[in-house]
Parts: structure tokens; C-alpha cells; sequence
């Protein structure tokens, strides 16, 4: 079993990096030049790597420093905050880091979300690709992340529970929504329609059923970010499909609803790794959803 990290020796090292020298160290931290090098040192051996290379008179990371540096800056820029906590009077939001699929539409995620905010959490959201988000969800730089699809079994231990089952609604401007309404789904035939990229989930279920109906759409356009695929739908440029949770969530007054894609549903989950105590607005979004 390895020796766990000296922390301070940690320390050494990390105001070092930010200062440049061992001796603006040195000044900073009240020390001797001599401790902090002895210190730095025993960090070194213990790790069985150098943190720092000679250049002239300058002091360079190693990339095994380099490596170690981002673990150093979360470890004591927490340590600074939670100093800075208790030397406060009022009692702060607790982050909730989540990241948030760029396939997910952003109405879904808002009402999936709104199930975790409460007076004591800070929501703390970032948007990426299902792969970006699951090294951070590794490198525990996030509590949770929301998808389209459940986690694929890895040597993480990553738990994947069902948020919401959504159906499939077509959603048009109210020009278009006239023209196409009637005898709707075969009006769908023909309409010009806005869809998401093909490698998303919800494209390839909405060509399965497509294909299933005999209906052959207009696709004027192809979108991988929902936002702008509703902005181009209010616009009037063609019809879209957009999984509702709730009805309230469509701008009534910009769009009108032809109705939705019979049996078609699309699945979102929560994606988190497995603790003994995990974050309490993780707890409430999950409680929520059973």
C-alpha cells in the first residue's frame, strides 16, 4: 500500500508553481529557502518523480508536475473557500457541479433540474459531449450528469437511474401548424422538418419511426444543439420534434402543438458514481423522480 501524500509538502509545491521561485515561496509562507527545498524534495522521492526543472534562474514543472498541478489547485482553492466559509456569518449555497449532454434539449434539463434546487444548493451547470462529461464525472469534478442514454459499464463504478420517460411532440409556428395539422401524422409526409444530428438518440428513433409510418420527411435542417433547432422552429423555418415533460414548458404564443409521435418516447437519466453518501441535492433530484 502506497504512503498517503503529505499535504503539506503538497502545499510547498503548490505555492511554489503559483510564485515561480522558492524563494517568493519562501517570502510568502515566512520560511526558510532551505525548508522548502528539503520539503520539496521528500515530495519528490515520495512520488518518485521531479516537479521541477533549472532554467537559468528560473524554476520550470516537469510534466509529471504538470500532472499534479490541477489536483493541487482543487485541493487547496477548496481548502481557501471552506476558510472562507467558516469566517462568514451567513450559511452558503452547497455547489451541485452537474454536466448536462449537449443532446438534451434545455427545456428537459431545466425541468429536470428544477426538481433539485432548493433555498441551500448553488446549481452549477456545464454542457458537453457525453464522453467530456464522464472523465469529469471520473475525476469527480461533477455530482451528476444528465443523458439521453444510461452509462455504459466501464471499471468506474457509475450508477444510471431512469429521471423521465418523455414523449415525442411535434412543434410548429403557428403558420406552419395550420398547413400541416390536418390529418396529422401522414401530413408529416413531405413537411419540412428540423431534426437533430444523426448521432443522436432521438434521430435514430425518430428515423426508426419515420420509417415504421411510411413518412418521408422535408429535412431542411439538421441541429445538435436543441436551443437553436427551436429557434429555427419559432422562426418558421420547419416543424420539430422536442420531448415534453409538461405542456407548460412550449411557448404557446410562438408554438403550436400538431401532437405527438405515437409509442415514440425518449428516455433521460441520471449518471453518477456510486458513494456510500452521495450529494444531497443528487439524493432529492433521485428521490424526485421514484
Amino acid at each position: 500500500m502506497h504512503d498517503l501524500i503529505n499535504y503539506r509538502h503538497l502545499y510547498y509545491f503548490w505555492v511554489v508553481s503559483q510564485e515561480g521561485s522558492i524563494s517568493a515561496a519562501a517570502r510568502k509562507l515566512e520560511m526558510t529557502p532551505q525548508t522548502i527545498s528539503s520539503q520539496l524534495a521528500r515530495l519528490e522521492a515520495q512520488m518518485g518523480k521531479s516537479l521541477f526543472t533549472q532554467v537559468g534562474r528560473q524554476l520550470e514543472l516537469t510534466e509529471a508536475a504538470r500532472t499534479v498541478l490541477p489536483f493541487a489547485d482543487q485541493i487547496f482553492m477548496l481548502g481557501e473557500q471552506l476558510q472562507q466559509t467558516l469566517a462568514s456569518d451567513s450559511t452558503p449555497r452547497q455547489r451541485f457541479n452537474i454536466g448536462v449532454a449537449d443532446a438534451l434539449p434545455k427545456t428537459v434539463a431545466q425541468q429536470l433540474l428544477a426538481k433539485a434546487h432548493n433555498p441551500h444548493t448553488r446549481l452549477c451547470c456545464i454542457e458537453g459531449s457525453p464522453d467530456e462529461l464522464m472523465a469529469k464525472l471520473a475525476l469527480h469534478q461533477l455530482d451528476v450528469v444528465l443523458a439521453d442514454r444510461p452509462a455504459t459499464q466501464g471499471a468506474l463504478r457509475l450508477e444510471s437511474q431512469l429521471l423521465a420517460q418523455c414523449p415525442v411532440m411535434i412543434l410548429a409556428s403557428p403558420t406552419l401548424a395550420a398547413r400541416y395539422g390536418e390529418a396529422f401524422p401522414a401530413s408529416l409526409n413531405g413537411a419540412p422538418m428540423l431534426l437533430p444530428t444523426r448521432d443522436s438518440t432521438l434521430r435514430i428513433q425518430l428515423d426508426l419511426w419515420f420509417s415504421a409510418q411510411q413518412i418521408v420527411p422535408d429535412i431542411v435542417g439538421e441541429f445538435a444543439d436543441s436551443a437553436l433547432m427551436q429557434a429555427f422552429g419559432i422562426a418558421g423555418i420547419g416543424l420539430y420534434p422536442s420531448p415534453i415533460i409538461t405542456p407548460e414548458a412550449i411557448p404557446s404564443e410562438q408554438l403550436q402543438t400538431l401532437g405527438h409521435l405515437n409509442g415514440l418516447f425518449t428516455d433521460y437519466y441520471a449518471i453518477y458514481v456510486a458513494k456510500k453518501i452521495n450529494h444531497p441535492a443528487l439524493d432529492q433530484l433521485l428521490s424526485a423522480a421514484k
